[in-house]
């Protein structure tokens, strides 16, 4: 994929870029929704944002919270 070093998000168990976000174990979408650290402008290549590595994947939780900040 790239040379960038890589983790897994804990929410979501999917991998990111780790330099792309503001918290260790979450990835930058997570930490946006959860704790509202900025959030990464996504720019998708083949599956996965060219930014921040996030494959567009959001655990239940995650797409609740967005579920709801939308109604």
């Amino acid at each position: 994929m790239t040379d960038r070093s890589i983790t897994s998000c804990d929410e979501y168990g999917s991998i990111y870029f780790v330099e792309s976000s503001a918290m260790a174990s979450l990835c930058a979408e997570c930490a946006f929704h959860l704790y509202g650290y900025p959030a990464c402008e996504h720019q998708f290549k083949n599956g996965r944002c060219t930014a921040c590595g996030w494959d567009g994947s959001r655990s239940k939780y995650i797409a609740g919270i967005i579920s709801r900040e939308s109604s």
